[in-house]
């Protein structure tokens, strides 16, 4: 019985504390640029019957802007990174927002790049003619180490932007730069 227990244990510190070389991004930055077009647009414009219910309809056909955000990366996983967001909606509705975006990562981290999932959240910090605006979504992206400590990103996302109670739903594109700390990508 002893032998069990001591082979077990071998095994196990073998598979936890194993010295394999690190492909987390550690803390990294990244600078993109997004566009976005609203889904339910034209539908809510073809439904529209009069002027009055043309005026009530929700700001922009679509949006665009750039994102500067600051992550850390601890897990294989799993990143956490916060920054802010700019989207020009509308010329009353240029909107800044507080943005946090958890990355769960997907796929071999030995390989050359990073696909990941994430989830979006945003609040409204500065004034506009908006009084209360936020936004959450999901979607997929991947980040290709070009050399050291640089690279580029890609991501695909779909938000449902709330600007004074009204939801639009955004699909959108953004591309980017990022910088890490990890210099053996």
């Amino acid at each position: 019985m002893k032998k069990i227990i001591l082979i077990i244990t071998i095994l196990a510190s073998g598979l936890f504390f194993s010295q394999e070389k690190s492909n987390k991004l550690g803390i990294f930055t990244s600078i993109d640029a997004n566009i976005g077009f609203d889904l339910g647009d034209i539908i809510r414009t073809n439904q529209a019957q009069s002027q009055y219910e043309k005026d009530q309809l929700p700001p922009g056909k679509y949006h665009y802007g750039f994102s500067a955000m600051v992550g850390y990366h601890p897990l294989n996983w799993f990143s956490l990174s916060g920054g802010l967001r700019y989207s020009y909606i509308d010329p009353n509705f240029h909107l800044i927002y507080f943005k946090v975006q958890p990355q769960v990562f997907v796929g071999d981290l030995k390989d050359e790049d990073y696909t990941y999932f994430f989830a979006n959240f945003g609040r409204k910090i500065n004034q506009t003619a908006a009084k209360e605006a936020g936004f959450v979504g999901i979607g997929f992206g991947m980040i290709e180490p070009f050399g050291k400590r640089f690279g580029h990103q890609f991501q695909v996302n779909l938000d449902d932007q709330i600007i004074d109670g009204n939801g639009t739903i955004f699909i959108g594109i953004s591309y980017g730069i990022i910088l890490f700390s990890n210099k053996d990508l």
